[in-house]
Order: structure tokens, then C-alpha cells, then sequence
């Protein structure tokens, strides 16, 4: 399904807050409902953008330098941040993108609140 290839909206709009404005093909309306749409159409929508997961690991790599890596340890996913000493264990390679788009954010939201 498309939609778990998009951050969830509420963590679409903590990187919006953290000023992710890049192009993106989905997008969240009324209700938090993600509508997919074609290139043409991105300028004139003016909704809060969805970024994929790889849209979103990108953006955290080029603008603030952080790296995230998953690996499979036995049965568990291994989530890590490069810069910090923090690990998530999930059962799937989908909770760990979760975990480590949420620490990305918690991450940056820190360090601009200092």
C-alpha cells in the first residue's frame, strides 16, 4: 500500500515545523487523509506535505549531517543515530523507520531549542 511509503502526519508536520519544504508527491488534507498527486500539481496545493521515509532520511542527512543505520540482529530490527548513543529494537524494518524518523526530529528539535 502507498501509504506506508509516507510519514505519518504528525510526523510530517514536525519536519514541516523543522522546515521541510521540499517536492514532494503526497500530500495530508482534511482529516489527515494522504492524497497522492503528479508533479504538475505540486505548486498549486497548499496542504501539509508528506514526505516518504527516504525523502525524509535524505532531508535529515543534507541539511543537518544525521545518519541513521537499521540492521536485523537475530529477530529484532536495531535502529541507530550516528551521533548519538541511542538504539530502538522493533520487530519490524517499519517500526525501526518510525523509531528513527521520531528520534531524527526529537534530535533536531533539541538541539535548535538550546
Amino acid at each position: 500500500m502507498m501509504k506506508n511509503e509516507f510519514a505519518p502526519y504528525d510526523l510530517a508536520l514536525a519536519m514541516k515545523e523543522l522546515g521541510f519544504d521540499e517536492d514532494v508527491c503526497g500530500y495530508f488534507g482534511k482529516g489527515n487523509k494522504l492524497f497522492i498527486v503528479t508533479p504538475e500539481y505540486n505548486d498549486v496545493i497548499k496542504l501539509l506535505k508528506a514526505p516518504t521515509y527516504s525523502q525524509a532520511f535524505r532531508w535529515f542527512r543534507e541539511k543537518y549531517s544525521l545518519y541513521h543505520i537499521i540492521a536485523l540482529s537475530g529477530d529484532v530490527f536495531l535502529c541507530t543515530i550516528d551521533i548519538s548513543s541511542w538504539t530502538d529494537k522493533t520487530k519490524t524494518y517499519d517500526e525501526a523507520e518510525l523509531a528513527c524518523l521520531k528520534k531524527l526530529i526529537e534530535i533536531v528539535k533539541n538541539k535548535e531549542s538550546v
